[in-house]
């Protein structure tokens, strides 16, 4: 995946890990039942598709399969039930802009690209 951030869950990491990226990056963060759930297969392979459109928008995504302390820390604070596919986008200043069961990268991208900051950062942009 040139360029994408992707970050697996892992023991050690913690809620706090979004606090990392307060004001430098948006957060995808996927809540999937396995590693092989359709929907979590879509978005990756999605993202590695427009590694160019994900990067210059300063995106991160958190993938977290069920039964990691780090999915069950992370679904008590965004509020998910069950294990169904979960897909929540926060915003550089941390708050939640999208909360869905879809997967559609390219949605995402346009809901980002209304945002104010987003606009600041299109002037003069370049994808590398």
């Amino acid at each position: 995946m040139a360029g994408a951030v992707l970050l697996a869950a892992s023991a050690t990491a913690s809620v706090d890990v979004l606090r990392d990226y307060l004001w430098t990056n948006r957060v995808i963060v996927t809540f999937s039942a396995n590693e092989s759930a359709p929907e979590r297969r879509l978005l990756l392979k999605q993202i590695a598709q427009h590694p160019c459109e994900f990067r210059k928008r300063d995106l991160v995504h958190i993938d977290l399969i069920s039964g990691s302390a780090d999915y069950q820390s992370l679904s008590q604070r965004f509020a998910m039930d069950g294990k169904d596919f979960k897909l929540v986008l926060i915003g550089k200043d941390g708050k939640i802009k999208l909360h869905t069961t879809a997967v559609a990268l390219e949605d995402i991208f346009a809901l980002i690209d209304t945002m104010p900051m987003r606009k600041k950062e299109m002037r003069g942009e370049k994808c590398q």
